[in-house]
């Protein structure tokens, strides 16, 4: 039994079905750890530029839901993606799924590039609109420009690790991440700082500050490129690219856009969304936005493993689904759900005394912002639990190929729940700040809520046609 075959028994036909979960999320888990891991490391060093309190972290961290907003459109192709070649992977109809990887892999280059060239010439005045000022506008301004030619290799990296992760390989990907965050980590320092400490040598940095962090995440994408385009053509396993597809077909193209769309749209209304809720917080001031950042970063140490059981759940019942085993697909549905909430649970216990020591690590000079940091991160970490049911339900929608609910839960979760409950606290309380949290934790519940009811209309027929 080759590694492909060993991937498909796994998903398909091994007796336990938390066994396959729990083998194919290791990987991506162990690579969104170490992705937060290098947000976290990138934080401190920002927040070691000297003299401008908490605003070095207000900007990057204000630029976060326009980055998104941009990827939202390459995540949905990647989702789309998933859907549909690990349904043709499940049905062994591989010609086909070389065939969607390809166009795939195209369309995402384009709207990658299209993008690098619309947040470039527009990053100032999409910084404005937001409500910055003063040096958080201007140093956000020049972190997204300069961030913004990520975009073409991000998306061939979304494009690669939708194809991987069809085939039920987690692991090739996570390797590819794992390099980039090491080298993201290692420049960091070097590009933000103007002298770099290690306790035993002292050498001079470059100083960039704000800037140098964007300079050093663009430069660990580039480096990436290559090593993409050669695992995408001669990989000895799983779906690869065909250069026979490259002329694309149009019914190809129109069929993972028409999937892509829902999940896309849904992610740019949240994306959006956080933007706007983005321009709230910012109007607490620098604190509020310190605090929201850094408790945002922490609590998604403990969410990681939720969001990969989603994601690999994804392509799990996508394959069961193209091999008519749709008993299956269900129950990997439900143990998914079960092992999410467990973990999130465990997590927010282990967590939930060391609050103000982890978030002093970060916040130094601001009382005020550990202390709202305290009070946050107490919601977040209460609100893991929902945070799982969210994931697990965006999972079996996406693998499902039903992306439209996709996009209903991440609307009704944001516009009809979150910022409304934000601007009612703010408008007719005197929480504060604190309202914002209240918000979150109040929408996540509901949410959880919904996406039982949605489910209800889901249907686990192929969207491929099977023979």
């Amino acid at each position: 039994m080759n590694k492909d075959d060993r991937k498909k028994y796994l998903i398909l036909k091994d007796k336990s079905v938390y066994k396959g979960l729990i083998f194919l999320a290791i990987p991506v888990m162990l690579n969104n750890f170490i992705k937060t891991i290098h947000d976290i490391v990138d934080m401190y060093f920002v927040s070691e530029i000297k003299g401008f309190g908490t605003s070095p972290i207000g900007s990057i961290s204000v630029t976060f839901p326009v980055i998104f907003t941009f990827i939202s459109l390459g995540m949905g192709l990647g989702i789309a993606g998933t859907a549909l070649i690990s349904q043709f992977v499940g049905a062994n109809q591989l010609e086909d799924a070389k065939k969607y990887a390809t166009n795939l892999v195209i369309l995402s280059l384009i709207i990658g590039i299209a993008l690098n060239i619309f947040a470039f010439f527009g990053s100032p005045a999409i910084m404005q609109m937001m409500g910055t000022k003063g040096y958080i506008l201007e140093h956000s301004s020049k972190y997204l420009r300069i961030r913004s030619f990520e975009l073409p290799a991000l998306f061939l990296f979304f494009a690669y690790t939708s194809i991987r992760q069809a085939s039920g390989d987690t692991v090739s990907p996570v390797v590819l991440g794992v390099i980039t965050i090491v080298l993201n980590i290692i420049l960091s320092p070097i590009f933000i700082l103007d002298t770099i400490d290690l306790k035993i040598i002292e050498f001079a940095g470059l100083g960039l500050g704000v800037s140098g962090a964007a300079y050093a995440t663009v430069i660990s994408y580039l480096v990436l490129l290559p090593i993409l385009f050669w695992k995408l053509l001669k990989s000895s396993d799983g779906i690869t690219v065909g250069l026979e597809y490259v002329k694309m077909e149009y019914n190809v193209a129109k069929e993972l856009i028409q999937t892509a769309i829902p999940a896309s749209l849904g992610q740019s209304f949240t994306a959006i969304g956080f933007i706007v809720m983005t321009s709230f917080i910012i109007s607490y001031g620098d604190d509020t936005v310190a605090a929201f950042n850094v408790s945002n970063r922490i609590s998604s140490l403990i969410l990681h493993p939720a969001m990969a059981l989603g994601g690999i759940l994804s392509a799990y019942v996508g394959q069961n689904i193209g091999n008519l085993n749709i008993e299956r697909a269900k129950e990997a549905f439900k143990k998914a759900m079960i092992l999410g909430v467990l973990l999130m649970s465990v997590g927010a216990a282990l967590i939930l005394n060391y609050r103000e020591a982890l978030a002093s690590i970060f916040i130094k000079d601001s009382p005020f912002a550990l202390e709202l940091a305290v009070e946050y991160l107490f919601f977040l970490l209460i609100g893991l639990p929902l945070m799982a049911i969210f994931q697990t339900f965006i999972g079996v929608y996406n693998g499902t190929g039903n992306t439209k609910y996709t996009f209903y839960l991440g609307v009704t979760r944001l516009w009809l729940l979150r910022i409304p409950l934000i601007l009612i606290f703010k408008e007719f309380t005197d929480l504060g700040s604190s309202g914002i949290w209240y918000a979150m934790i109040l929408s996540n519940f509901v949410i959880s809520i919904v996406g039982f009811v949605f489910y209800r209309f889901i249907d686990y027929k192929p969207k491929i046609r099977i023979g």
